[in-house]
């Protein structure tokens, strides 16, 4: 129960996003285009947004490391998509929604994200590297598992 607790208070980010998508939707439908162009980058930032939230929701203590490291692991996922997948038609057009960049995507690296986090927070890595331990250690092991995410779900999609 634990884990669902953690998941709703991740999911509240997200939540307040989409009052903010809200309002830029109502400002462009009322005419004003300028709102046009805030509206669409935030729907295309949508998952990124929630794997931050989830990923701080998901972390023991809500952390920012935990916030970067879903930050990270999206776009990286998001990286290893668009290489493996979108060479084949030739061109990215991010503004097209697709299995692979909808928000489910930035739910499991938010997820992923926040379990790396409570899993390698604490670690401690030989002197010569111990730079790179602990919480910072958390974006980097996030990057190379959302590498694998990515390239198992551009095969199956």
């Amino acid at each position: 129960m634990d884990v669902l607790k953690r998941f709703a208070v991740g999911a509240v980010y997200p939540v307040v996003v989409l009052i903010i998508i809200g309002i830029f939707w109502i400002a462009e439908l009322s005419g004003l285009k300028a709102m046009d162009s805030i509206y669409n980058g935030l729907i295309l930032m949508f998952p990124l947004v929630v794997s931050i939230g989830i990923a701080i929701g998901m972390s023991k203590d809500q952390s920012g490391a935990a916030a970067l490291a879903g930050a990270v692991g999206w776009l990286v996922y998001g990286a290893v998509i668009v290489s493996l997948n979108y060479p084949k038609d030739g061109a990215f057009n991010p503004t097209t929604m697709s299995a692979n960049f909808n928000f489910l995507s930035g739910i499991y690296m938010g997820i992923t994200a926040g379990l790396l986090y409570n899993r390698f927070y604490n670690i401690r890595l030989p002197e010569w590297l111990a730079f790179f331990g602990g919480r910072r250690f958390v974006p980097i092991i996030t990057a190379v598992v959302a590498l694998f995410i990515g390239a198992f779900v551009a095969a199956i999609f």
